[in-house]
């Protein structure tokens, strides 16, 4: 095989070349401590590497949440304690005052505690962690409770009037009917015999028309209360005239005030109500929830979440039949006082109890929470040391056999430029002679 100059000459190059290669190769290693700098030192450790990369990211970002929703549920759990510190504080002041050996005094004193309570347990219940607030849901850029309108329309209903024709050409805006008072009460006022005020009779239910009080008067200002049912919350059913007016009183005909009704002029008077109409009072508390029923959520494993907050609804308000509505006792019970109606007080007390319950149960869901959470914590730590392991085995660089490589491959260099010195260096002189 003939060989020439240039053969020679590209083959030392060549060689000289793939041995400066590798020689900086494991310098470019060693001075970045990584045994993968590109995709071509190792293809599939490239590909493995960037799948743990992948996975890290995603923990760490997964931790970040966690840390941050326990310092949220943390300073839940500050709160929800001050509300049952509040609460209990509130049972021992009714427990003091419901026996007979308080007086009206004392009461007044402590009716000016149990208001203060109230407003307390508001701000508490709008408590925010920077901008966003505890107790709202999902909705944490709006307060979790709003304060009520004191006023409230009667829905009229006039399809238990028997006559037809009388019902269906009834105006229900004749009667000016309007509600006044705090409630969660759904009460309904039941026309039972018609006629006007003062010879019409009522029968008042405090539970939608499941039962019903016994018949009164009607009259243009009425106590809306059960005596067989529920406590007394103070709620009025008013009527007024055209001018708004509350009734059309006329001095010395008609004695509202009075269950037996003189001889007056139909007309001067007003309104007929006719038998089987309706006023219907939808449920107004005082405080209700303004937030959202869902609640955000925090993931521990694929697939997998957790709730991470209380909403004001389950914690003051109370849900379901069991459920408590903390403002609307509050303010029965400070009404109470003021009245000196220790009674009224001693039968608020059982309930107070609940209220309480109520908060402690949230109490008891946010430590289990943050168990949970410290939990999925420490085990995504874990993973997370365990994954870096494995990176670590696949991109950084043994310091040792690195620094055997660079003295085999910078012998292989000068044996290489060695070599092709000794090749090269002959010339057509050399052959000549």
């Amino acid at each position: 095989m003939r060989v020439t100059e240039v053969t020679k000459r590209d083959h030392v190059v060549d060689n000289i070349q793939r041995s400066s290669g590798k020689l900086q190769d494991i310098q470019i290693q060693m001075a970045s401590g990584r045994r993968l700098n590109k995709t071509s030192d190792d293809p599939i450790g490239a590909a493995r590497s960037q799948d743990i990369v992948t996975t890290l990211s995603s923990q760490k970002q997964q931790l970040q949440n966690i840390e941050d929703n326990i310092a949220w549920l943390q300073r839940s759990e500050l709160e929800i304690g001050h509300i049952n510190e509040i609460l209990g504080q509130m049972r021992t002041l009714a427990i003091s005052q419901a026996g007979s050996d308080s007086n009206e005094e004392t009461r007044q004193m402590v009716a000016r505690e149990f208001a203060v309570a109230r407003k307390t347990l508001f701000d508490t219940g709008n408590a925010r962690e920077g901008k966003l607030y505890l107790f709202s849901g999902i909705k944490s850029l709006s307060p979790a409770l709003k304060k009520n309108g004191i006023f409230q329309p009667a829905k009229v209903e006039k399809s238990g009037v028997a006559q037809k024709d009388i019902r269906e050409l009834l105006d229900v805006k004749q009667f000016r009917a309007q509600f006044e008072g705090f409630s969660t009460n759904n009460y309904r006022i039941k026309v039972t015999k018609g006629g006007i005020w003062g010879q019409a009779r009522i029968k008042i239910s405090d539970n939608g028309g499941r039962t019903w009080s016994k018949e009164r008067t009607l009259r243009p200002v009425i106590h809306v209360f059960n005596q067989d049912g529920k406590l007394n919350d103070q709620v009025l059913l008013k009527f007024s005239d055209q001018e708004g007016r509350l009734g059309n009183i006329l001095p010395k005909q008609f004695d509202f005030n009075s269950e037996k009704s003189a001889k007056f002029d139909l007309d001067a008077l007003g309104v007929l109500f006719p038998e089987g109409i309706e006023f219907v009072y939808q449920p107004n508390p005082e405080v209700s929830y303004n937030g959202s029923i869902h609640k955000k959520e925090s993931l521990i494993s694929n697939g997998l979440s957790i709730p991470v907050n209380i909403t004001a609804q389950e914690l003051l308000l109370g849900e379901g039949e069991d459920g408590v509505d903390t403002f609307s006792l509050l303010a029965a019970m400070e009404r109470a006082l003021l009245e000196n109606d220790g009674i009224a007080i001693a039968k608020r007390i059982d309930k107070l109890n609940l209220a309480q319950n109520q908060v402690l149960k949230q109490q008891a869901d946010v430590g289990n929470i943050v168990r949970e959470l410290y939990s999925t914590q420490s085990r995504l730590e874990d993973q997370q040391f365990e994954k870096e392991r494995q990176l670590s085995d696949i991109q950084d660089l043994d310091v040792a056999e690195a620094t055997v490589d660079l003295k085999v491959a910078e012998a292989n260099n000068i044996l290489s430029l060695n070599t092709g010195a000794r090749l090269i260096q002959p010339s057509l002189s050399d052959f000549l002679r």
